[in-house]
């Protein structure tokens, strides 16, 4: 597969309402999109710990700090329904 057919490939793949989406954050201040990145990264790591604290109630914060690293280190050894 040529670089081309994999670019028309993800075209595809993204649809028009992707493209306008990535199109627009183009527009946006790299300073910026990177700020948002970092926000929506500590949102799911709060939601993440949040749910890990309600799931062990037991677990003092540096227990859930070394199992979210675990998990992040061994994904495969972990399986949430």
């Amino acid at each position: 597969m040529t670089e081309e057919d994999a670019l028309e490939e993800l075209r595809q793949r993204l649809g028009p309402a992707d493209e306008l989406q990535i199109r627009a954050l183009l527009k946006v201040d790299p300073a910026e999109r990177i700020l948002t990145m970092l926000k929506m990264q500590a949102m799911v790591i709060n939601m993440w710990r949040e749910r890990l604290e309600r799931r062990y109630p037991d677990l003092t914060d540096l227990e859930i700090c070394q199992l979210m690293f675990d998990r992040l280190q061994n994904p495969e050894k972990y399986h949430d329904p």
